[in-house]
């Protein structure tokens, strides 16, 4: 059967499922059709029962779709959840600490940026090193270097050769 998935936005899919799909299931398969980052959860799927105007929470992740007696082209409406902020730990070589708020998904370049309107050192004299790996610009994430909530960043100037 097919139901019709649609986000607070208004963004709308139709997905193909088979009744005995579990709503943990289905919220994995909303999660790739929507193309959600890892960050983003699924957090509310409702179902509107168009004929007798009733509104169904599917909030058991083992039971199926068919046990809600859900009709072919049933409509689910989905609530994602955005991610949170996290807070890391900037050490500067002075040995002071500073707290900063990133969000999932934020790359190397735009926590420089953080870094040099706070602490006044230009980005290509960052040197930004995270269990003992140098975190290098790109597309790369502060995920990709397992950046977590209070984990410490360590900020280390560059040599000027010359």
């Amino acid at each position: 059967m097919d139901i019709k998935v649609t986000s607070m936005s208004g963004e709308s899919y139709v997905l193909p499922v088979q009744s005995d799909t579990t709503v943990a299931s289905l919220k994995t398969l909303i999660a790739l059709r929507f193309q959600l980052s890892s960050a983003v959860a699924v957090e509310r799927l409702l179902y509107d029962d168009q004929h007798s105007g009733q509104k169904t929470t599917l909030d058991d992740p083992s039971r199926s779709l068919g046990s809600y007696e859900m009709p072919p082209h049933a409509n689910i409406s989905v609530l994602f959840t955005p991610p949170a902020s996290i807070q890391v730990f900037l050490r500067t070589e002075k040995g002071q600490t500073h707290t900063y708020t990133v969000a999932p998904g934020e790359t190397v370049a735009a926590f420089k940026l953080k870094v040099r309107q706070r602490e006044k050192v230009i980005e290509d004299q960052q040197r930004l090193i995270h269990e003992g790996q140098q975190m290098d610009v790109g597309s790369r994430t502060l995920e990709s270097y397992h950046v977590k909530e209070g984990s410490t960043v360590h900020l280390t100037g560059r040599l000027r050769g010359g």
